[in-house]
């Protein structure tokens, strides 16, 4: 049986972060830390992941608790794109101070959101220099993973700078073999095509050293490589590359769709075949509530006076989706979506709709998972009146899970150890299926969009709660011709990510990269503030596809740095 990567975490005991609920609590002595002492290339590599869930051991409350800068980019990817709310308890309920102007696209340099981030990520990136300093001074023999290991970090920190990229545009670039005394004098003005090139050749030098899998299943391994190329292929319109990485990933059988939906977005565990990479997440490692999503804390819905009966005891209802994601579902007579019509009215009980719905969304009196005691009730939003009924569903834990980090109920809540996917098997389909289509080859393209609906179509669909036996909606679902134009299976391609992907995190950097974010949500915000008012008067300005660099970096920079145009 492989071992997953979270273990290894737990038995090192590298960088754990004790969970708290009070400031006092901070004060904590921290144990098995590296230093220049007790430096070894195992623990150096292992810190270098931890660094994934944006949470450091430095005693900064910000460091501790990341749900205002998520790795899973709710804040800056799936509030900023129109399918989801801030949430919580209304628009002055503000983590970091500047959450709220993310979705009302009112940016600005100060945020500690946006700093925040770009510290989680440049803090990430520390920890990889670290360890590639330390690996490739070692000698012949003494490291007997040093090549596979090496790889693992060359992922890594594509991974970390492709983060840096989607959000900030404008980024510092240095490596393992810029000198310690120039750090502090590189600017952040590089060209974007040179950072894409080191990306890309990170991964490619990843490629050539690691094995197609691990013993252990957290680690990167040479698909995962191909993945992450085949995505910066993407976000460069190079789909020839695409498709060639996207194959190599394919044709080694390793990955796959698992059958069923719900069990992906519950169960710990299920998803494996499907998460090509993911963040790893344990419970019961000695650590307060365990190794969790903490960037997620927020998420799980609102319970008034803990009701026992509710799933999860408590939660701030944040990442609320949004009315147009949910009309989005809607379906014709065919099982097919209504591209243009979707959001003329609000979806009802009476509206056929796609499965995924229900499994991707909370509605009121629809069951919730395997939870028994009640349904979704209306006292499950905090403010209604300012984001209304909707919650999140998808990627939260089954309720009655034993990898919940406090089960039965209680906090942290909706936390537990179901990993959080990086890269899922669906999402690189889809990327093939863009190359396809683009390329001219739209009904291979199409066949790949259908293989995604069919899974949905097959999955068992969430029942009713007081009559199981039946279906929870008029749930219809079915492929599409192949036969369509090329305009129409763009059209196709692009609807089908926001179905399935909805509410993970990419949503905001896909219409950033298809080039209609600012006209897309120009119409986005004109219907939606009829429904949510404190959207009056927002708009996305073209400077904004990016977030600000931080002003306190420019500043601490003593003039190196330089902000973005328009900020």
């Amino acid at each position: 049986m492989k071992n997953k990567l979270k273990h290894i975490l737990t038995v090192l005991g590298l960088m754990l972060i004790i969970g708290c609920v009070s400031e006092d609590d901070l004060n904590v002595l921290e144990e098995n830390t590296i230093s220049e002492e007790n430096l070894e290339p195992e623990a150096l590599v292992i810190a270098a992941y931890s660094a994934l869930d944006y949470r450091y051991n430095t005693g900064d409350f910000r460091d501790l608790w990341p749900f205002d800068h998520a790795p899973s980019n709710w804040g800056t990817s799936d509030i900023r794109s129109g399918d989801a709310y801030k949430g919580g308890g209304g628009t002055g309920d503000n983590p970091g101070g500047g959450m709220h102007q993310l979705e009302t696209h009112d940016l600005f340099p100060s945020s500690d959101n946006v700093y925040n981030l770009w510290r989680s990520i440049y803090f990430g990136i520390k920890r990889v220099d670290t360890a590639l300093r330390f690996l490739t001074e070692l000698e012949e023999g003494e490291f007997d993973k040093r090549d596979i290991r090496l790889g693992e970090l060359y992922v890594l920190r594509a991974h970390f700078y492709f983060e840096a990229m989607k959000n900030f545009g404008s980024i510092v670039w240095y490596d393992e073999n810029t000198p310690v005394t120039e750090l502090k004098s590189i600017p952040n003005t590089f060209d974007e095509n040179f950072i894409w090139d080191k990306i890309e050749g990170d991964l490619n030098n990843a490629i050539s050293l690691l094995p197609e899998s691990q013993p252990d299943l957290g680690r990167a391994n040479a698909l995962v490589a191909h993945a992450y190329l085949a995505k910066a292929h993407l976000f460069q319109e190079n789909w020839q590359g695409v498709i060639s990485h996207t194959n190599m990933v394919i044709n080694s059988g390793q990955y796959r769709l698992v059958e069923d939906i719900e069990r992906l977005y519950s169960e710990p565990g299920y998803g494996n075949p499907e998460n090509i990479f993911a963040i790893q997440f344990s419970i019961n490692d000695g650590s307060q509530y365990g190794n969790v999503n903490f960037g997620d804390l927020l998420n799980s819905p609102d319970s008034p006076n803990d009701d026992p009966n509710h799933p999860y005891l408590n939660g701030d209802d944040f990442h609320k989706p949004s009315q147009n994601l949910a009309n989005a579902y809607k379906v014709n007579n065919q099982g097919l979506p209504m591209f243009n019509t979707f959001n003329s009215e609000n979806i009802d009980e009476e509206d056929l709709v796609d499965p995924r719905l229900d499994h991707t969304i909370g509605r009121p009196g629809i069951t919730w998972k395997d939870w028994t005691a009640m349904s979704q009730q209306p006292n499950w939003s905090r403010d209604a009146g300012t984001y209304g009924l909707l919650v999140r569903k998808k990627n939260m834990i089954y309720p009655t899970s034993d990898g919940m980090a406090s089960n039965p109920n209680g906090f942290p809540w909706a936390l537990g150890n179901l990993d959080f996917p990086l890269i899922k098997y669906s999402d690189l389909l889809l990327w093939k299926a863009e190359a396809l289509i683009e390329t001219g080859d739209v009904s291979q393209g199409i066949e790949i969009i259908n293989e995604i609906r069919l899974r949905a179509k097959n999955s068992p669909y969430v029942k009713d709660f007081e009559n199981p036996a039946e279906d929870a909606a008029n749930y219809l679902i079915s492929t599409y011709p192949t036969s369509l134009s090329q305009e129409q299976a763009i059209e196709a391609l692009r609807f089908e990510r926001r179905l399935e992907l909805a509410n993970e995190g990419h949503r905001f950097f896909d219409l950033v990269r298809w080039g209609i974010a600012d006209s897309y949500l120009s119409e986005y915000i004109a219907t939606e503030q009829a429904r949510r008012s404190y959207l009056s008067g927002a708009n996305l300005e073209p400077h904004e596809y990016y977030l600000p660099i931080p002003q306190i970096e420019i500043d601490a920079s003593g003039g190196v740095y330089t902000q973005r145009p328009g900020y």
